[in-house]
């Protein structure tokens, strides 16, 4: 009965389903094969589209990643359309491990940027701020880079794709220097207030603005100013720890779910920093500062967004789930096992340790998410509660 329980939502008889449900259960599961499954193409027993840097690099940010902005921004929508969403973006990631399949991959991948994009753009640009618009410019040119970098590898101009997808890891950073302090900074605040003090820094939106100004400049400078461009990352990673040091998380020891959040936001500002370092040197270990970005900040806020709004969800206080901390140190794991396994001599085995870590932190997320949709209450169709509503009028009307 409680196997039933756990898949009701995805079958339930409502107009509208909430999209968190379907694409952070997919991005579960895909972040817990796509990692070990890498490992093993490198050695000849995997999928070979993940054998290469950059099929493994394009699968983590334009086939992981949108899961995860599908999920997040979404938000509840006809069950007719969500599954059309669901199907292409399922569709592009099964089509991309067979080498066959390269046209449908690209059309495929195509297909459900371009529906994530004419539904979410118009929904953003209504905002008033011109900060919080630079959302509509940044995921349309994360979904047109997604088209761009997904056709350039059918023409067989590896260095070009290469290049972007190197790139491309700034243009999630910055969504993630927005969307992480858009969430840290009211939850820390409410925190504050419970303990009868005020955080007066909150979004901080000179330090906003600056972190949009920087990483946008470093983007476009990179193809023809590299250095510049790597001084600009390095500011934007000072001004991201600048602005998470004054959030006082250290006033909130006893919501380790904000913590987590924080650890997730200072893997960014140190990714940025080294990745700046990467540039003004040439490029030595950029695969490293990649790696701060992608396996510390993007894995750890992540699990912890998906969690997060996951509880919220169904009512429960992320601060009261102890495996937060046990996922988030995980993952943490997961991100100094892989850096160091540039600089060690023991690479292979440290590169295990760090896929085995990262998708038992996953595995925590996911366990957390179906542990929540079986206790979740069934949502009553449109039918249901006008039922209700006419049996109710007459309930009313024969007491009086």
């Amino acid at each position: 009965m409680q196997s039933n329980t756990i898949f009701l939502p995805w079958f339930r008889d409502s107009t509208k389903t909430y999209a968190h449900v379907w694409f952070f259960t997919a991005a579960c599961l895909y972040a817990l094969l796509m990692v070990p499954l890498a490992m093993l193409a490198r050695h000849g027993y995997g999928p070979a589209a993940l054998a290469t840097p950059t099929g493994h690099a394009f699968e983590m940010l334009f086939g992981f990643a949108p899961a995860l902005i599908a999920g997040y921004l979404l938000g509840p929508m006809p069950r007719r359309r969500l599954v059309l969403f669901l199907f292409f973006w399922l569709l592009a990631r099964i089509m991309g491990l067979i080498a066959l399949a390269g046209w449908l991959t690209a059309v495929s991948n195509a297909v459900f940027v371009a529906l994530l994009a004419w539904h979410l753009l118009p929904r953003l640009w209504v905002a008033k701020k011109w900060r919080n618009r630079t959302l509509v410019p940044l995921l349309g040119l994360i979904c047109a880079m997604t088209i761009v970098i997904a056709w350039i590898g059918q023409f067989d101009h590896y260095g070009l794709q290469r290049s972007l997808l190197i790139e491309s890891v700034q243009l999630f950073a910055l969504l993630m220097l927005f969307m992480g302090g858009r969430m840290l900074a009211p939850a820390a605040a409410g925190e504050f207030y419970r303990q009868g003090m005020e955080l007066e820094a909150r979004v901080q939106p000179h330090i906003e603005a600056g972190l949009i100004v920087t990483v946008a400049a470093a983007f476009v400078l990179a193809p023809i100013a590299a250095s510049v461009s790597g001084a600009l990352l390095i500011v934007s990673g000072m001004l991201a720890g600048i602005r998470l040091i004054r959030w006082q998380l250290w006033h909130c020891l006893a919501r380790p779910d904000l913590i987590c959040l924080g650890l997730g936001y200072g893997w960014l500002a140190l990714g940025l920093i080294l990745l700046g370092i990467a540039k003004l040197n040439d490029g030595d270990y950029f695969s490293t500062a990649v790696h701060a970005i992608t396996v510390g900040a993007l894995g750890t806020l992540a699990t912890n967004i998906i969690v997060r709004v996951t509880l919220l969800h169904v009512k429960q206080y992320p601060s009261r789930i102890p495996q937060i901390t046990t996922m988030t140190g995980i993952i943490t794991i997961a991100a100094i096992t892989r850096i160091s396994a540039d600089f060690s001599v023991h690479r292979e085995m440290l590169l295990a340790i760090a896929a085995i870590a990262w998708s038992t932190s996953f595995l925590f997320a996911l366990f957390i998410l179906l542990n929540c949709l079986t206790h979740m209450p069934p949502r009553k169709s449109r039918q249901e509660i006008l039922s209700a509503y006419r049996d109710r009028q007459v309930h009313d009307n024969k007491t009086d």
